[in-house]
């Protein structure tokens, strides 16, 4: 029952005992057996500290029994005595049951005083007066008097522990009944208790409704189910529960509590099932050991059973107890509970995992211990949800801090929230203890390395690092996976995570002794140990941003290590690696005899090469900015080095070294200026799929060579590279970009898996070869700065998955054609949208910045699925043509010949919402025609909009925002105002179930001195009241939409929508009065500006048109949809 969420709210057993040997022996031992039964246990763990005695009192009237251990040292302890008093005047007043626990001491010593505990007691008596004594006196003959247990010399500490908590489990039973039948007789005779009396079960009723459902699914055969879960996570409560509820549909039932500890008493054999489902039918069960098997299947196979496992620890557990299953009749249910899922995997029909308690249910669980009414104030509020996000959902964990929580102040609280982070609290870490306990040597060995080293990393990376098996065999031993079945790691999203409790748990854990060294204080220890002790480390961690001053290190410092496998010298408070300051120095070099050795990581390493060593098992590699030259002398055999980073390396200039890393993948040489080029044998690395060469600045030529797994190869900023050979056919990201190449190889027409090339700023390359049409799988293609690329040959209709094409900063002067031949005409809109909708998966276009550029093409409208168009400072476009319909972006900033646009301007598109914001910020030449378009377009969006709204039944959030130069609202706004802010009253029935859309306009003025805009937005707050003088206020956003610095020449008109529903929601659900007023502030933010005049309008839907206010013509939806479903003009 360690696992419970069904727990008393106070301390069950109190535990009242003297000395630290007893502690950490037998009472520990006790303890632990008490946890897992379920048994809720206080032990004061401050005995020394001086707590106020009346803290201790509290707990002792908090509990149900008490354990009072009388031992040779016990009346050595005023506490003990005081303790043992509180103890008798709870017993007295039948508060309390108390059991008395002689250990290694006479009875009658006890009750008498005499021998050496005698002896201790008058001892102590000397400094106290007669009526304490007295008290002590009458409880010491008191509490022996009730029936106890004795352990002497040769008792067997197993089974007195196993006798005393079967005896608390009998009190605590009997006060149960004893209260259930008090609520009975109290409440309504003959009827249970009511469920507000009863203990919240958190969550456990949703587990148990799925338990349920997994069981009735087939009640015709049997149904065998497997639950599994953390330590802690509520598997026993929820088989209990299981039981309580299913047992009434079953005449034969066995529930066999703690299955592991009945293997490890050695009681456990196959009859010990038979028996207990026998138990109810006396006349055959005396019967059964006589009974031949065939006799005994077939009486079993008469009835249906219920049978729970609970807490299976081996799978010859279930083999032992259920045998060939041949005697379980069809339609019983047999339940597994397990923390190992490989226990019972092949062995169940169905496995049922106890997830945590969500964070809700998490919150009150912690709180319904800590608080005796269950809700924290004040500060606690927040210090409580600190604890319950410790314990992410293990109710045992919030269980016991909640227990252990209670009742104290703030100060408390915090120091032990801090302790937390460091260990986990004394109850919760011996239930873990029992997990960790049952592990092979490899497998604590992995869980310790992952909790200190490798927490939160890939686990294909840390099962190369921390296995003893071969990671790439299938069948191979993986200690990863059995730690996952056991639930004390889990993998998520590909990486090995680990609960917050078992990470404290095993980081203390394995930072005791010098086995993993995790701070400066334990590798200088290590070193000064002698060679056997200094042999079992392990993992050495050493941050040397902790390292106060110059740390010179012995040439020999690691020749005592032989174990070692994990080296890791780093620096924490530097941002830049680069910038970090190596205080580890090697004044007369380094011998380095690591045989074992698998991760090595020395930020900053200070030689030239590393020294001789044999790196048979070295897994990762990592030295950056180091001044090594070359990696080591030579050439060495690594068949498991699979990750190398030697980046801002500066002074490497040979990789040779690496030459036989056959199971390389990952190689990182960024920054590696004196790198001139790679070895031509790098042709055997068949496995390396990612080489990173970013700012290699002398690197001059690619050899020739097929790296045949190489899929993302960077050689971004090598200056020096004028000529690009194709080193892998299957590369999948090429970054070219800041070479000096002039043109690309023909062969690039073999990178049918190419996915992203980026050319930028490669400013010799003149032209792009036709044949990158042909790269099928091509999605992203930069060539934005290519300064001298004059033409795009190929069409957008050839490359069908392009979905990113940008060509900012060129000198092209077209723009790329759409179509390979003619264009489709665009005046049928439905035609239109069958020819084009497969026609290219173009998202974004970007042709900003370009000088040439004078028109774009008019069939652009054809790229259906274009969502970004960016038009930046294109200061000879002048005219802007149909645009296609799910635009979400257009930014025209700064085309300052832009005349014309379109009208309309983009298609509209009926059922789909499609945010969008079209900027013309200093596009100071556009015609008053065009103005007219761009805001007749977003009038037409939200009457589109409205009529979507009446449609569907919902209202859209704020749906497009435009700007362009202008000092006036347009007309069509029907409330207009000079200022900030305009005051609004409205007429009766104004807010309607016909309101759609809120229409708002601006208009800005910037000064005429003023510094580019980084960001740029206007606020508008809107707040309307009714006649009772209730608020309705909120905020939306007008205007801006851009990210990068841009300054704003002239006034200009930032027109915006935002939704009705804040007001409509608020009427209908509160019944409240429609406002009658308003109030809307327009505000600049993040920029400079003044807003100088503001407007606004209503938009309305009626049943067969929508209507703007101020504008009365409304336009037929019926009539649309008739002529075409997809898309609607509106005049």
């Amino acid at each position: 029952m360690a696992s419970s969420v069904q727990c008393p709210p106070h301390n069950q057993v109190f535990i009242n005992f003297r000395g630290e040997e007893l502690r950490k022996a037998f009472v520990s031992h006790l303890e632990r057996a008490l946890i897992i039964d379920g048994i809720n246990v206080f032990i004061d763990e401050n005995a020394t500290s001086g707590e106020d005695i009346t803290t201790l009192f509290d707990r002792i009237e908090e509990s149900k029994v008490a354990l009072a251990i009388f031992s040779s040292q016990y009346t050595e302890s005023k506490w003990c005595l005081d303790e043992l008093e509180k103890i008798k005047q709870c017993v007295d007043s039948g508060k309390l049951v108390a059991i008395p626990i002689f250990y290694k001491v006479k009875t009658d010593d006890v009750k008498n005083l005499k021998g050496l505990f005698g002896d201790r007691f008058w001892e102590l008596a000397k400094s106290y007066q007669g009526q304490k004594i007295d008290k002590w006196r009458d409880a010491l003959a008191a509490v022996p008097r009730k029936f106890g247990i004795t352990l002497t010399e040769t008792s067997k500490e197993s089974e007195s522990i196993a006798q005393i908590v079967g005896q608390v489990r009998n009190v605590l039973s009997g006060i149960s009944t004893y209260q259930e039948r008090e609520m009975i007789s109290i409440d309504d005779p003959g009827e249970a208790a009511s469920d507000s009396v009863a203990l919240p079960l958190f969550g456990i009723e949703t587990r148990l409704k799925q338990l349920q459902e997994r069981l009735n699914s087939d009640v015709a055969r049997t149904r065998t189910i497997g639950i599994v879960g953390m330590p802690g996570i509520g598997k026993t409560t929820l088989t209990e529960m299981l039981y309580e509820k299913c047992q009434v549909k079953f005449l034969r039932k066995a529930f066999l509590p703690d299955v592991r500890d009945l293997c490890k008493s050695g009681m456990m054999d196959g009859s010990i099932l038979t028996r207990e489902l026998l138990r109810d039918e006396e006349d055959v069960i005396q019967g059964v050991p006589y009974m031949p098997p065939e006799s005994l299947k077939a009486l079993l196979l008469r009835k249906k059973s219920l049978v729970i496992l609970d807490n299976v620890s081996h799978r010859k557990q279930i083999e032992v107890l259920l045998g060939k299953r041949d005697w379980i009749k069809e339609g019983s249910f047999i339940i597994i509970t397990t923390s190992d899922r490989s226990v019972i995997e092949g062995k169940v029909d169905d496995i049922y995992e106890v997830l945590r308690l969500s964070g809700r249910d998490s919150l009150q669980c912690f709180n319904h211990f800590a608080f005796t009414d269950g809700n924290p104030v004040g500060n606690f509020m927040n210090l409580s949800k600190e604890f319950a996000d410790y314990a992410k959902g293990n109710p045992l964990a919030l269980k016991m801090l909640g227990r252990e929580l209670k009742g104290k102040g703030e100060t408390q609280w915090r120091e032990t929230l801090r302790k937390l982070a460091q260990s986990p609290n004394k109850m919760i870490q011996s239930v873990l203890q029992i997990s960790y306990d049952e592990l092979s040597a490899n497998q604590k060995d992995v869980f310790l390395d992952v909790a200190c080293f490798f927490r939160s990393r890939d686990e294909y990376y840390v099962r190369c690092l921390v296995e003893s098996g071969d990671t790439e065999r299938i069948d191979a031993v993986s200690e990863i996976k059995d730690l996952a079945s056991k639930f004390l790691i889990n993998i998520s999203g590909g990486r090995v995570e680990m609960h917050d409790l078992l990470y404290t748990f095993g980081k203390e854990l394995g930072s005791q002794g010098s086995r993993r060294l995790l701070n400066h204080k334990g590798f200088v220890d290590a070193l000064r140990k002698a060679a056997g002790a200094a042999g079992s480390v392990r993992g050495i961690f050493l941050d040397m941003s902790e390292l106060k001053k110059e740390f010179p290190l012995d040439r020999c410092a690691f020749n005592k290590m032989r174990n070692l496998r994990y080296l890791k010298f780093y620096s924490s408070r530097c941002h830049r690696e680069c910038e970090a300051d190596c205080k580890l120095n090697l004044p007369d070099g380094l011998e380095f005899p690591l045989d074992e050795i698998r991760y090595l990581h020395w930020l900053k390493f200070p030689l030239k090469n590393l020294p001789d060593f044999n790196p048979k098992n070295l897994t990762d590699l990592n030295l950056p900015y180091s001044e090594i030259e070359e990696v080591w002398d030579g050439v060495k055999d690594t068949p498991k080095l699979k990750w190398v980073d030697l980046s801002y390396s500066t002074k490497l200039c040979n990789l040779s070294g690496l030459l036989n890393a056959e199971s390389l993948q990952r190689l990182n040489l960024e920054g590696c200026t004196s790198l001139q080029e790679l070895p031509k044998d790098m042709k055997r690395m068949k496995s390396l799929i990612f080489l990173n060469m970013r700012g290699c600045t002398s690197l001059r030529v690619l050899p020739r060579m097929n790296l045949i797994s190489v899929k993302t190869l960077i050689l971004t900023n090598c200056s020096s590279l004028q000529k690009f050979r194709v080193i892998s056919d299957n590369l999948e990201i090429l970054h070219l970009d800041g070479t000096a190449i002039d043109q690309l190889p023909r062969n690039m027409v073999k990178l049918q898996r190419l996915i992203v090339l980026n050319l930028k700023d490669c400013k010799m390359l003149g032209a792009v070869p036709e044949c990158l049409g042909k790269l099928i799988a091509l999605q992203e293609l930069v060539l934005s700065g290519c300064s001298m690329l004059k033409t795009f040959p190929i069409p957008i209709e050839n490359m069908k998955c392009l979905q990113i094409l940008l060509l900012d900063g060129t000198a092209i002067t077209d723009m790329p054609k759409i179509l390979q031949f003619n264009s489709l005409q665009v005046e049928d809109p439905c035609e239109l949208r069958r020819g084009m909708n497969g026609l290219s998966s173009l998202r974004r276009l970007c042709l900003s910045d370009n000088a040439m550029i004078s028109n774009l093409q008019i069939d652009i409208s054809q790229l259906y699925h274009l969502k970004w168009l960016d038009l930046k400072l294109c200061e000879n476009l002048t005219s802007i043509p149909l645009l296609p319909p799910n635009l979400e972006m257009l930014d025209a900033h700064g085309c300052e010949k832009l005349k014309t646009v379109a009208s309309p301007m983009a298609l509209l598109k009926l059922m789909e919402q499609v945010h969008s914001k079209f900027i013309f910020t200093n596009c100071n030449n556009l015609e008053q025609a065009a103005k007219n378009s761009i805001t007749s377009y977003a009038q037409r969006k939200s009457q589109l909009d409205a009529g979507r709204c009446y449609i569907e039944g919902n209202v859209s959030e704020a749906l497009l925002i435009t700007s362009f130069p202008g000092s006036e609202v347009p007309s069509w706004f029907s409330h207009r105002t000079i200022g900030p802010t305009l005051k609004l009253k409205f007429p009766p029935h104004w807010c309607d179930n016909r309101l759609s859309t809120i229409a708002l306009c601006a208009v800005v003025t910037f000064p005429e001195t003023q510094d580019e805009i980084k960001r740029f937005s206007i606020e508008c707050t809107c707040e309307f009241k009714n006649e009772i003088g209730t608020c309705i206020r909120f905020s939306c956003i007008l205007g801006g939409g851009w990210l990068e610095p841009r300054k704003i020449d002239s006034d200009h008109v930032f027109i915006g929508y935002t939704s009705c529903s804040q007001i409509t929601n608020h009427v209908e659900e509160h019944h409240k009065c429609v406002p009658t007023e308003a109030s809307i502030e327009f505000q600049v933010r993040d920029g400079a500006g003044e807003i100088v005049n503001c407007g606004l309008s209503l938009v309305y839907e009626e049943p067969n048109h929508v209507v703007i206010e101020g504008n009365r013509i409304g336009t037929s939806f019926k009539k649309r949809f008739v002529g075409c479903r997809e898309y609607g003009e509106l005049c």
